[in-house]
């Protein structure tokens, strides 16, 4: 059985202390919650939160490895949180990475995107992510 991310980080959740906190609650929630309960929304903002970012790394992965576009907002959201996360944490995911991207970047060619810019954007995103993968690998050498 998978645990809890309060299990996983040893987080104690955060007391009601009569004030009306809507991130407290939404932490509380998903400390509660296993990886695979976390949605894109959770994920999404997790990472621009960045709180249990390992496990938000992991998780965003999974959810593009499925659906590269997979956002909260808008199309590709998923993708520039992710991009934008924990570098600490995010490199060490980088060979997970190189896959998603080459999935995205053919993918993002043929997709019916709502607008020219919104596609340039994605790709931008995508460009500059493989870019960082290739760098970070490069001085691994």
């Amino acid at each position: 059985m998978s645990k809890k991310l309060r299990e996983i980080y040893e987080y104690d959740l955060i007391e009601d202390d009569g004030v009306d906190y809507t991130v407290d609650e939404w932490f509380n929630t998903i400390m509660e919650k296993t990886k695979d309960q976390l949605n894109v929304s959770d994920v999404s903002r997790m990472l621009r939160q960045r709180i249990c970012s390992k496990v938000a790394i992991k998780r965003a992965i999974e959810m593009l490895s499925d659906d590269p576009f997979i956002g909260e907002m808008f199309e590709g959201q998923l993708m520039f949180n992710l991009y934008a996360g924990k570098e600490k944490y995010l490199k060490l995911y980088y060979h997970q990475m190189e896959p998603v991207l080459e999935k995205a970047g053919l993918m993002a060619k043929s997709h019916n995107w709502s607008s020219q810019q919104e596609k340039e954007e994605y790709m931008d995103i995508i460009a500059k992510f493989a870019q960082k993968i290739r760098e970070e690998t490069e001085n691994e050498t």
